[in-house]
């Protein structure tokens, strides 16, 4: 499956529909698509902004520590900045300047909401909220999706989604995660993603 970071995939269907425009003949399965393939382009270039950026705040930790190398907390927090900062970078390049009429003050307003959404992941996660991973309010590291791809490599798009973002949630939380598509915890998780599915749908809302 593609796989993208949601706040990328909402901010590109956000400027294509606002901004870019879209094909007033494509249908939203279409456009759905379109949406996912960029989103999963631009999440790209992000992952390889970010092995450098954070390669770049350890090096300033390290100096700032002299003798002293990061624990787990501060590694997620500087993994947590490299990776805001990459995204900020790649949006700015390759989504905003697209428009030419957005001016610096509304790249300014289009950050500040970002900043917005993760301020409210960071609170969730800071809160243990155990339901976040349900409307994606978790920031998914490269290592979740190796997970679901190891436990879970035959489920729909849908499924994945929502495998990624309880395992990015307990991985933030310090909890256990399956191993295998055999660990116990596998038949456990799927059920909560499966029930997750089937009340999205019965909400109406769309579940890709």
């Amino acid at each position: 499956m593609a796989e993208f970071d949601p706040t990328i995939r909402a901010e590109v269907e956000r400027i294509w529909r606002e901004h870019l425009g879209v094909d007033p003949g494509a249908t939203e399965t279409q456009l759905t698509a379109q949406f996912d393939e960029e989103a999963a382009r631009l999440s790209e270039l992000v992952l390889q902004r970010v092995g450098g950026g954070q390669g770049y705040l350890v090096r300033n930790w390290k100096a700032e520590h002299p003798g002293q190398d990061p624990d787990v907390m501060t590694t997620h927090q500087l993994i947590a900045q490299a990776e805001h900062d990459s995204r900020e970078a790649v949006l700015t390049e390759e989504l905003y300047s697209q428009v030419p009429e957005i001016s610096e003050e509304q790249i300014a307003r289009e950050l500040k909401i970002e900043q917005r959404i993760e301020a409210e992941i960071a609170a969730k996660r800071q809160a243990r909220d155990p339901d976040r991973w349900r409307t994606s309010m978790v920031e998914i590291p490269p290592l979740a999706w190796q997970v679901v791809d190891r436990v879970w490599p035959s489920e729909p798009d849908a499924f994945q989604g929502y495998a990624a973002a309880l395992i990015a949630q307990k991985m933030e939380d310090n909890e256990t995660t399956p191993l295998t598509a055999a660990d116990p915890l596998a038949d456990e998780l799927a059920q909560m993603i499966d029930e997750q599915i089937k009340a999205s749908k019965a909400a109406g809302n769309r579940v890709v």
